[in-house]
């Protein structure tokens, strides 16, 4: 029996179409129907069926209902906060970008409303105006904030325990922190949403560990500077006196941040062989190379002919992209829902403030496995009974 035919709203099939970021060929192609059909869904000429409907709504990331709307609704692109680190217009990004900054706001709407619940009040995070000409001092105020001392940093164990750490510092200090799967670097290694309650940091998990340890305090620069920003350059341009006065800003906050002049001016050795050196510094800080190399050109510890003949020999990541398939199920939906979001969810199931139904609606994880998923959110033992 063939099914029923929807009376959808065909203009708001459209509206959300490209508000997804898609284009007819493409969103075609992913539904597995021709072009023609899609463009007839469009004018109104054939309406989808109920089955076709729900696979609409699931890649167009909208609810069945939604296509029901009389008009569309008046709503903002889900880019319209952002600029990128040239103010350079968000045109024709990917529907996975879109899709992983449309998730994300949502998300930060439900831990508020999961604050609430709570009787709790966000962290508030502090902001900072005027800062070129105290670096330095600020970067000390954020590091003691966030409570990073050399001898903790120097202690973590490589780069994807650094960065681990560093998101739980700043998860810690109520900032969501996302990662998202499967946009290309060159298209956004990170965004932040510098709100004043729980404002938001995405990075991308294609990346080296390195380069999100970067771009993670990157963002947070941002934030504090409550400047919204998305980033899809060259990391190594970061660097480059072309970019706008409020990115050299956050340039050089989060290389004083990551790399405190004091400290590795302490511990710079003039007398080791300079890539050596270098070398000997990433590992303790846990930073990459390239950054190491740029912080001992800036503080005149290396000469510019001595940071010329080292660079060819060190990369910004020094680690491979680590990709986003593979790897534990838990560990890659906490990271992409937001270690904030799912602990907090636990949270208010363990005090009874939200039901079971909707602890799985919000982590997306169904009741079999929500108890492993609490084990690895909260670094319980796996053998234990918590649902």
């Amino acid at each position: 029996m063939p099914s029923s035919r929807v009376n959808i709203n065909p203009e708001v099939l459209s509206f959300a179409r490209e508000r997804s970021g898609y284009v007819i060929p493409e969103i075609a192609k992913k539904l597995q129907v021709n072009e023609e059909r899609w463009l007839k869904w469009e004018e109104g000429e054939i309406k989808p069926t109920a089955k076709q409907l729900i696979k609409i709504a699931s890649k167009l990331d909208r609810s069945p209902a939604f296509f029901y709307l009389n008009n569309p609704p008046e709503e903002e692109p889900a880019l319209s906060e952002f600029r990128t680190i040239n103010n350079i217009p968000l045109e024709n990004a990917s529907p996975k970008l879109i899709q992983a900054i449309r998730e994300a706001k949502r998300n930060r709407k439900t831990l508020l409303e999961l604050y609430q619940l709570q009787n709790e009040e966000p962290e508030s995070i502090p902001s900072y105006t005027n800062i070129s000409n105290r670096i330095e001092r600020v970067a000390k105020e954020v590091r003691n904030w966030l409570g990073v001392t050399f001898e903790k940093q120097n202690s973590w164990r490589g780069s994807s325990n650094a960065l681990t750490e560093w998101k739980n510092i700043l998860e810690n200090k109520d900032i969501y922190v996302i990662q998202y799967p499967r946009v290309d670097i060159d298209e956004a290694r990170g965004f932040a949403l510098a709100e004043s309650e729980i404002p938001i940091i995405g990075i991308n998990s294609q990346d080296s560990y390195n380069g999100r340890i970067f771009t993670l305090i990157h963002e947070l620069c941002h934030i504090l500077l409550k400047d919204s920003v998305l980033v899809n350059d060259d990391l190594q341009n970061y660097f480059s006196s072309g970019n706008q006065e409020m990115e050299r800003l956050s340039n050089k906050l989060t290389a004083e941040i990551l790399v405190p002049s004091e400290i590795i001016q302490e511990l710079f050795n003039s007398q080791n062989n300079e890539l050596r050196e270098v070398n000997r510094l990433r590992s303790k800080f846990k930073v990459s190379s390239y950054v190491i190399l740029i912080r001992l050109k800036n503080l005149s510890l290396i000469s510019t002919q001595e940071f010329n003949r080292i660079k060819p020999e060190v990369s910004f990541s020094d680690t491979s992209r680590s990709g986003s398939s593979g790897g534990n199920a838990y560990y890659n939906q906490i990271a992409r829902k937001g270690k904030l979001l799912v602990r907090t969810a636990f949270d208010a199931y363990f005090n009874d403030n939200i039901s079971l139904p909707e602890l799985t609606e919000i982590t997306s994880w169904k009741v079999p496995n929500l108890n492993e998923l609490a084990a690895k959110t909260f670094d319980w033992p796996e053998e234990g009974k918590y649902i």
